[in-house]
């Protein structure tokens, strides 16, 4: 009788840690995936974030420009 329990339990202790492998495996595939997404998804948001940033100092310089114009004419 041992040698069943050491074989189911040799059997069931190995499908156990293959299991949690194929899983663990799976999970980092997927967190990679989801980190190459989210770097992807900053990196736009950075790059909009500049070109709004060029905008308002675009639209500052005119707003200068118009008051000294303002001065100048007023």
């Amino acid at each position: 009788m041992a040698e069943w329990a050491a074989i189911f339990g040799g059997t069931g202790a190995a499908l156990v840690t293959g299991l949690f492998a194929v899983f663990a495996a799976k999970f980092r595939r997927e967190n990679t995936d989801q980190h190459a997404a989210n770097l992807r998804r900053l990196d736009d948001i950075s790059e909009r974030i500049g070109e709004v940033r060029d905008d308002v100092k675009e639209v500052r310089r005119r707003q200068d420009d118009h008051l000294e114009w303002h001065v100048e004419n007023g």
